[in-house]
């Protein structure tokens, strides 16, 4: 029977890090932001349902949703992102899922940013969470050529990194070095598998 756990955290806690790490234990692992990327690509149902939603202006160049775009629509308007969230989250449920129902070792993680603020903690055998300050996500994400609004922006529209940590069954501090966090990923899956 595998142990299910679900990865979240607040925006630019270092998920993404915490899973690469997790996998390179050999551990399975799924990241949602690489499906909702992938739902925002031509070729899908979402993609289609998004376009007669928000406009054409929220086409690129090549023909997919420009994220930059839509995240600064969303982001700033809370019934937008209400309404992406609609549209993607049910799509996003059904892949992990599946993904999910295959999987035969010990341990399987799935990252899912907005975990709590979809209520599915109860889908999973228990939650790891990343926090760092939300000075320290504030300034990431500004490295992330946002500004000081926009990165504010993002960070409201999650549930605060403290009291996910709170709600969580584990916790990653990521804020000091990678090593320090991978150090912590390491520990937590050797007690995971032992």
């Amino acid at each position: 029977m595998t142990k299910r756990i679900g990865l979240t955290g607040g925006i630019a806690c270092g998920k993404s890090e915490v899973l690469d790490r997790v996998k390179g234990h050999g551990i399975p692992v799924l990241d949602t932001d690489l499906i909702a990327h992938e739902l925002l690509k031509s070729g899908n149902p979402v993609f289609d349902q998004i376009v007669k939603n928000f406009g054409q202006q929220m086409l690129n160049t090549d023909g997919n949703i420009d994220r930059s775009k839509l995240g600064r629509n969303v982001f700033g308007d809370e019934n937008a992102r209400k309404d992406l969230n609609d549209l993607m989250h049910p799509e996003i449920g059904i892949r992990w899922r599946e993904w999910m129902s295959q999987q035969t070792s010990p341990l399987a993680v799935v990252a899912i940013p907005l975990l709590f603020e979809v209520g599915i903690e109860n889908e999973f055998d228990g939650v790891l969470c990343v926090w760092s300050p939300e000075v320290l996500m504030k300034k990431r994400l500004q490295n992330r050529n946002l500004t000081e609004e926009e990165a504010m922006q993002r960070i409201r529209a999650q549930l605060p990194v403290d009291l996910k940590a709170l709600k969580s069954n584990w916790n990653l501090r990521n804020n000091l070095t990678l090593a320090h966090l991978n150090t912590q990923v390491d520990d937590w899956v050797e007690k995971m598998i032992n």
